[in-house]
């Protein structure tokens, strides 16, 4: 009997619960959000998928989806496990799940999320790091006013700087004068700039053209600086010059001066003021106490790679280069402090939450603004970009900072531990949006060592870290694979990922790697290489998966070499696509999507079966006709549907027509045609003159 997910799934009314998840997405699934991945999908798609892959099509789906459910006799596989969406919503719904990644991040930041922990112990163990730690890390951020009364350092403003290579003047990189105004300047229009001929930090807007100083009556127009764009300009002798160039000609990145704060008081008020001589000494303290501490850091290599190599031009080579030494000696105490906790499972949650703390400290984080958590994050543009004016957070941080230690413990851990005991669902419900409570298994399991060891502890699920298209679960012993693969030309995650594996390999002594790049990780650049690989991860699943499971996935692709990959995958590892829906994948604002030309905001989910086993797809409409009624069954949601995401629609339809002809090399054919008559399908599905309608 078909599976519910096979005939009917309600993709559009599942996609506005998923967009309504999707902008507090750390809020309603804290447990996700432990430790940084990228591409995370939203966990009311992944709990639609596993609840209509799990019951039978005579089942109602919503009546399921908001009660209890119990599959404790369904396997579910994830070989490409993220951050764990998969996993974690199966486990909600009492599946026998399985989680297998090759990046041992994502593996450890599960493993902290998935684990059963006291919340007494956690807590003990937060309040012995806080009574050893917090004064001693707060000491390094002390600092006096103007007026002479003490306070704490929240925020130091940097700025990169380089020497002219005429004249050899120092030149600081400010992008702009102002270097504090709100995140939504419209609404608070206030900013601070910093006079180019004292230092003084002036009170202004953020669109002004004109400040006079307040201390030296100097007027500049803050919005210009010394760089713009890739060009450097020297105000000492005129010359212009690329910074790409002249870094070239210089060992090491550039070094930084701090030129601000934002300071708190012991009455709570928020200050900005320029350093004074309290600052310098501090800093003159900080820095001698580096020089006994800076062997201490292992000299590990930022290898060249696509995404490493907008780094290693700016002359970073070294992954310790990427933090101040004021934040060294913060991570060095803590980083100690963790190592010493003696509770394996205790140590492995405080390790993610430190190593989490530091994307959002280190030099290439940046003043997001007032209003709003005031660090923007290293990958906040999922690469690495090196900033000119950085900013330097307090570590431990007070209760009014952001992107601190003991703030992402409460924002992060307490969360989790709240939602790993009771996980809540989102409802919509006269256009508001409430927390169903009562309905999920809790997410507190017993982590298995082998899958051997899972398949005689119904109580446990089973992780691994390792290549997946070779397992060690035996033959036909899956129900269910459900994953969402990586795409051949997107971001590079182990490339990323090293960055906090540096951090995390030196407190949990997890592998004598120092990388976490793996020939067998299933991302390039070529299409051919990312096939071969995304085949055989597929054919090891289809080895373990029973004849009568499902294979699913999510997907999508603005490129055709996209889809014929993954068609040439399907097949050749065995499987049919039988079905194909649009579901929401991202939120609306979410910054690649900003930057597309054409933004892609569905996945798709795609249903296979093994070939031998697919009962074809005669029930579905032709490829055009069915991406015409999927297009109008969103738009009549309310759901827009851009050109991009007609593709994907168009692409998924395709995919399961062809799979239909039951020859590899007559659907090959097929969709090679499709790549240029794409473009004129799609203005049969949607309006030709809107690009979302």
């Amino acid at each position: 009997m078909p599976k519910l997910i096979e005939k009917d799934f309600p993709y559009a009314e599942l996609s506005l619960v998923a967009e309504r998840e999707s902008w507090r997405k750390e809020v309603h699934r804290p447990i996700y959000y432990l430790h940084k991945w990228w591409a995370r999908r939203l966990g009311s798609v992944f709990r639609g998928i596993v609840l209509s892959a799990c019951l039978e099509n005579s089942e109602n789906f919503w009546a399921r989806f908001y009660s209890k459910n119990s599959f404790d006799s369904t396997v579910v596989f994830d070989p490409f496990m993220g951050s764990g969406v998969a996993v974690g919503e199966a486990i909600k719904l009492g599946c026998k799940a399985v989680g297998r990644d090759i990046n041992p991040v994502a593996y450890l930041a599960c493993r902290a999320a998935f684990s059963r922990y006291a919340a007494t112990e956690v807590h003990a163990a937060y309040r012995h790091l806080e009574q050893t730690l917090a004064a001693k890390l707060l000491s390094y951020f002390q600092t006096r006013t103007s007026a002479g009364r003490d306070a704490t350092v929240l925020y130091y403003f940097l700025v990169k700087v380089v020497s002219c290579p005429d004249c050899e003047k120092e030149i600081d990189l400010f992008k702009t004068r102002i270097f504090s105004k709100n995140a939504m300047p419209r609404k608070d229009p206030s900013a601070r700039a910093l006079c180019p001929a004292c230092g003084t930090v002036n009170a202004t807007v953020f669109n002004a053209d004109r400040v006079r100083c307040s201390a030296c009556s100097v007027a500049y127009n803050p919005q210009r600086g010394n760089i713009k764009g890739a060009k450097v300009h020297c105000d000492g002798c005129g010359r212009a010059f690329h910074l790409i160039d002249r870094m070239k000609t210089l060992n090491g990145p550039l070094p930084f001066r701090r030129y601000a704060k934002m300071l708190l008081t012991e009455d709570g008020q928020k200050l900005y003021e320029p350093m004074n001589e309290f600052d310098r000494a501090l800093e003159r303290q900080i820095a001698e106490e580096f020089a006994t501490v800076s062997n201490a850091f292992p000299t590990v290599a930022i290898e060249s790679g696509y995404n490493t190599d907008q780094i290693r031009n700016h002359n970073y080579r070294h992954w310790h280069e990427l933090f101040s030494d004021r934040q060294l000696v913060c991570i060095g105490h803590l980083l100690a402090a963790i190592k010493s906790i003696e509770n394996p499972d205790l140590k492995r949650l405080f390790a993610c939450l430190f190593s989490g703390t530091l994307e959002f400290n280190n030099l290439f984080t940046s003043f997001k603004g007032e209003g709003t958590g005031a660090v923007r994050h290293m990958f906040s543009h999922h690469v690495l970009k090196p900033e000119v004016m950085p900013l330097e957070a307090n570590l431990w941080g007070t209760s009014k900072s952001s992107g601190a230690f003991s703030r992402l413990f409460h924002s992060r851990v307490e969360k989790a531990l709240a939602y790993k005991s009771d996980p809540s669902e989102l409802r919509i419900s006269s256009a508001k949006s409430v927390k169903v409570r009562g309905i999920n298994r809790p997410v507190k399991k017993k982590i298995a060592d082998s899958f051997e060891q899972f398949a005689f502890n119904p109580k446990t699920t089973y992780l691994s870290s390792g290549d997946s298209s070779c397992i060690d679960i035996p033959d036909k012993n899956v129900d269910i694979v459900i994953t969402d693969p990586p795409f051949f030309d997107n971001v590079h995650y182990s490339q990323l990922a090293d960055f906090f594996y540096y951090w995390l390999n030196q407190m949990l002594e997890f592998s004598p790697t120092m990388t976490t790049r793996c020939a067998g990780e299933v991302q390039d650049t070529r299409p051919e290489l990312f096939t071969r690989k995304l085949t055989s991860v597929f054919t090891e699943c289809s080895r373990v998966l029973s004849d009568k499971g499902l294979f699913v996935f999510t997907y999508h692709h603005a490129r055709h070499e996209g889809w014929l990959s993954v068609h040439r995958a399907i097949r050749h590892a065995g499987f049919v696509c039988t079905q194909a829906y649009p579901i929401k994948a991202e939120m609306s604002v979410s910054m690649p999507l900003k930057q597309a030309t054409s933004p892609i905001h569905l996945d798709l989910i795609l249903v296979c079966r093994k070939e031998r086993t697919a009962n074809g797809r005669a029930s579905n409409p032709p490829a055009i006709d069915r991406a015409r009624e999927q297009i109008s069954t969103l738009k009549s949601a309310g759901i827009e549907v851009s050109l991009g995401d007609a593709k994907v629609i168009l692409m998924g339809c395709f995919l399961c027509e062809a799979h239909a002809m039951g020859n590899i090399e007559r659907e090959e054919a097929f969709l090679w045609g499709l790549e240029q008559h794409l473009d004129a399908y799609v203005y049969q599905v949607i309006p030709a003159k809107s690009e979302a309608c």
